[in-house]
């Protein structure tokens, strides 16, 4: 009975010692979080062909901004995205009313409101332009909580927050091998990212891009298991090492 009791106890321990491990690789990130200083500067994306653009003016005159509401009304059987934006066309161009073709390619959001409003100052009294990019979205998938492709309204997104968005990372994930897929160019890079290190902060990756895609790797428990199976599976074989060391200590 003594010899039970010592073997059960011993179980106990090394469930225990499992259980904490796992804790502490869930924690990990939490802590080394907090060693960090400072964040790196941000780079505004810059508007490119094929990118869908929300242009809203408002005038001391109403009246003055009518043919942007028509022009609305007109693209009323489009696609939404279109209906609500101006898609940026292959010479970087986008036609608006009032004022014609206007370039604003590799220009920020933010620049190109400011030469919209300047050209429709010449027509329309004290204009003012809000431009905003519709189609920023990224996709997060692997083994996170809710995986997709996420519409982003506030282009200054880095990687942490869009984990958040897909509802963090799942006990199975691997944190120290997270795949950034990026378009620079018309070529598709990838990099490896270990969110377990401070220094990924300083990373030309932390801060996200206009259709990134994050893919978070499985642990190899995942892949060979799919699940809790090989947690239960683990503590099975440790309990029937356990137990077959009791029963031979019985027989002796």
């Amino acid at each position: 009975m003594y010899k039970t009791t010592k073997y059960f106890f011993l179980f106990l321990i090394v469930l225990s010692i499992t259980s904490c491990a796992s804790k502490r690789n869930t924690i990990s990130f939490q802590s080394n979080i907090l060693e960090v200083k400072s964040l790196p500067s941000y780079t505004k994306e810059v508007i490119k062909s094929d990118d869908i653009l929300n242009i809203n003016v408002t005038a001391l005159d109403m009246t003055s901004i009518l043919p942007f509401l028509k022009d609305k009304t007109m693209r009323s059987n489009m696609d939404q995205s279109l209906i609500d934006g101006y898609k940026v066309a292959d010479d970087g161009s986008i036609n608006l009313p009032l004022i014609g073709k206007v370039i604003v390619s590799n220009l920020t959001v933010n620049q190109a409101a400011d030469k919209i409003t300047e050209e429709l100052s010449k027509s329309i009294i004290k204009p003012i332009v809000h431009v905003r990019l519709l189609n920023y979205k990224v996709s997060v998938l692997g083994e996170v909580n809710k995986p997709g492709t996420f519409k982003i309204y506030d282009p200054k997104i880095n990687i942490i927050q869009a984990l958040g968005l897909a509802g963090d990372i799942t006990i199975y994930g691997k944190k120290k091998d997270i795949k950034l897929i990026r378009e620079i160019n018309g070529n598709f890079i990838t990099t490896k990212i270990d969110i377990t290190k401070t220094d990924f902060i300083n990373s030309d990756f932390y801060y996200l891009k206009n259709n990134d895609a994050i893919y978070v790797e499985p642990s190899f428990a995942r892949i060979k298991n799919s699940g809790y199976i090989g947690q239960i599976s683990n503590v099975a074989t440790v309990f029937s090492l356990i137990m077959s060391i009791i029963i031979l200590n019985q027989n002796n």
